[in-house]
């Protein structure tokens, strides 16, 4: 099936969601830089379900968001294929035309002090219990820390042993290149920030943060891959979120059609709920009956 031309004002429209995402989840990195990953994933959810109301735009298109999150601690100590699933739905005058997918596995960059709160299983499993005891002294004694963010800092959760890693290319492999990694930053490098904070910060269109490069561009950097590894490696491909949204994925530059062939695959991944993904977001785009003869 041939990818349908997709109005500018659509185009225009995911870019603004994307880049609102971004200010969101770069903002949570300045703000609290040792922010857990799956909380900036539960934020860039958050953040597109915000939009999620059906918009008529002036081409006539309309365009309705829809979001699940499932979680990430249910993939603990399991591989996942991907973070979030973006799935794109064309239809023309409410009749179904196409479809397409593409995947995200993120990564936080973590500070010159490594410190960065990690998915806990046994506070997971402790639930709100875990926060109706008093603070001790190792919990006050975080009221105080200094971060640094400078390009030579690494995604240290990519790792030589990275078995996800090897999951992903092996995916791409199989099913077509459809899944790519999310990087998030910092607004931008090098930074630094003090805990306590005096005022909080609002971030607005930023120079690095959330960034999506190909899986293969991972694969080739040393282990862990530095921020300036990646994205020299990637070079123009260092695409920002919004772009790799509205730019690329929408217009199927990237990501996978798939049809009723691949059903079983595409079962394995969304339906099933102990599938490898922890959450997903579908973009409907219903077109106006005039670009029947436009396809």
């Amino acid at each position: 099936m041939t990818w349908p031309a997709i109005p500018k004002d659509v185009i225009d429209w995911i870019r603004h969601i994307g880049s609102a995402v971004n200010n969101d989840v770069t903002g949570r990195m300045v703000n609290q830089p040792n922010v857990r990953e799956t909380s900036l994933d539960d934020a860039f959810i958050n953040q597109i379900a915000e939009f999620s109301a059906p918009r008529r735009l002036e081409s006539g298109a309309i365009v309705m968001l829809e979001t699940h999150n499932v979680g990430g601690l249910r993939h603990w100590d399991r591989w996942e294929i991907a973070d979030i699933a973006f799935l794109v739905h064309v239809s023309i005058a409410g009749t179904p035309l196409c479809q397409k997918i593409g995947l995200l596995q993120s990564k936080r960059l973590y500070p010159k002090n490594h410190d960065v709160e990690e998915d806990d299983l046994v506070r997971f499993s402790m639930g709100l219990s875990g926060l109706v005891q008093p603070a001790t002294g190792s919990t006050i004694g975080k009221f105080n820390r200094k971060f640094e963010f400078t390009e030579s800092c690494k995604f240290e959760a990519i790792t030589k042993s990275d078995e996800q890693l090897e999951r992903i290319l092996s995916f791409n492999t199989e099913f077509g290149e459809s899944a790519y990694y999310l990087l998030y930053h910092p607004d931008e490098m090098p930074s630094e920030s003090q805990h306590p904070r005096t005022e909080y910060s609002t971030v607005d269109d930023p120079a690095v943060g959330a960034r999506v490069v190909h899986a293969e561009v991972v694969s080739d950097c040393a282990k862990p891959p530095t921020a300036a590894d990646l994205r020299d490696k990637a070079d123009v491909q260092y695409w920002r979120l919004e772009t790799w949204m509205a730019d690329f994925l929408l217009t199927c530059r990237v990501g996978r059609q798939y049809s009723s062939d691949d059903t079983s695959i595409i079962n394995r991944m969304i339906y099933r709920r102990s599938g490898p993904i922890s959450a997903a977001v579908r973009i409907n785009v219903d077109l106006p009956e005039e670009s029947r003869d436009q396809k």
